[in-house]
């Protein structure tokens, strides 16, 4: 079976991350895979603005559409690339214990709702009872895709990197093969232990994508069962922990004097990396929008926006 694994860097040129996304690249070709690579800082990636319009736009997810971003950039572009892959390995330096910023930048737009699973399933459902032909959400959308995460630091502050890779997974239902931190790694490139370990991690997609009914999950087990994340967030009761990935709610036990997070089984058809879940916070912003837009449309709503408007204007730069 012939399968496609795409890498992108989000380093400097030519620099580590480009490196170690090509070593990668190594393994999954030596297992037979076509391969491609792409530089993340070669492409004009904009912030989303929030205009909303993969939602409620003519081409939105709620008018059955395919929820297609309208701002004139690259993101198309890399998204026909991703859409065509089977496998994608990313590799990013880690900033500030997390993925740097202009990752985020295009996790908001690539990881936003005109990419959920859950929403274009939604998108879908609506296109098939509109009876057209054309348009609906793209078909390479629900096609089962296969992930590989590399973080390389300049220090140890990594503890939220896993965290935001899961999360940018998790929107697409992505199945995540490999998921490696790298700490103190500015010389990794002469690191030949670790480096063979990455080329490990480019076989191992490789082998999911040509193999997905044997798929394994092959990277650090975690704290959560259900997404492996370490990442967890003490509600307001200072009892209840939520998973800051998935969103599951349970406690911190100990177990053979080790630290366990435990949630009841019902929990998992809450959780944002399921289907049910997701459908479930369709819903939810379904009801959210509708209320809003029924408030914009008062007068009182007018009267506030435009005291807000009139009380101070933004400054600007001199052009």
């Amino acid at each position: 079976m012939s399968v496609k694994i795409l890498a992108i860097s989000g380093g400097s040129k030519n620099g580590t991350n480009d490196q170690m996304a090509k070593e990668a690249l190594m393994g999954a070709q030596e297992t037979g895979a076509e391969i491609e690579f792409i530089h993340m800082l070669d492409l004009n990636l904009v912030p989303c603005n929030g205009c909303i319009s993969c939602v409620t736009g003519k081409d939105g997810i709620f008018a059955g559409g395919s929820g297609r971003c309208i701002r004139k950039d690259d993101l198309n572009w890399l998204e026909d690339k991703i859409y065509d892959s089977d496998g994608v390995i990313f590799v990013m330096p880690i900033f500030e214990k997390g993925v740097p910023g202009f990752f985020r930048a295009f996790q908001d737009r690539f990881a936003g709702p005109n990419h959920d699973v859950g929403m274009l399933t939604i998108a879908k459902d609506i296109h098939e009872k509109s009876g057209k032909v054309e348009g609906g959400p793209d078909p390479r959308a629900f096609k089962k895709r296969f992930a590989t995460f590399i973080g390389i630091g300049g220090s140890d502050w990594a503890c939220r990197m896993s965290a935001d890779f899961g999360l940018f997974a998790m929107v697409q239902q992505w199945q995540v093969v490999d998921d490696l931190v790298f700490t103190w790694a500015k010389s990794l490139t002469m690191e030949d232990d670790r480096v063979a370990t990455i080329r490990e991690a480019g076989r191992n997609i490789a082998k999911a994508a040509m193999d997905p009914s044997n798929y394994k999950y092959l990277g650090d087990p975690g704290i959560c069962a259900n997404c492996h994340s370490r990442l967890m967030y003490l509600t307001d009761d200072a009892e209840t922990v939520e998973c800051s990935v998935c969103g599951i709610k349970g406690e911190l036990v100990i177990e053979d004097g080790k630290i366990k997070f435990a949630y009841p089984p019902e929990q998992l058809e809450h959780a944002h990396n399921t289907l049910p879940g997701k459908i479930k916070h369709v819903e939810d912003i379904g009801k959210n929008e509708g209320a809003f837009a029924a408030a914009k449309q008062t007068e009182e709503y007018r009267r506030r926006a435009d005291a807000y408007k009139a009380f101070i204007q933004p400054s600007k730069p001199e052009k």
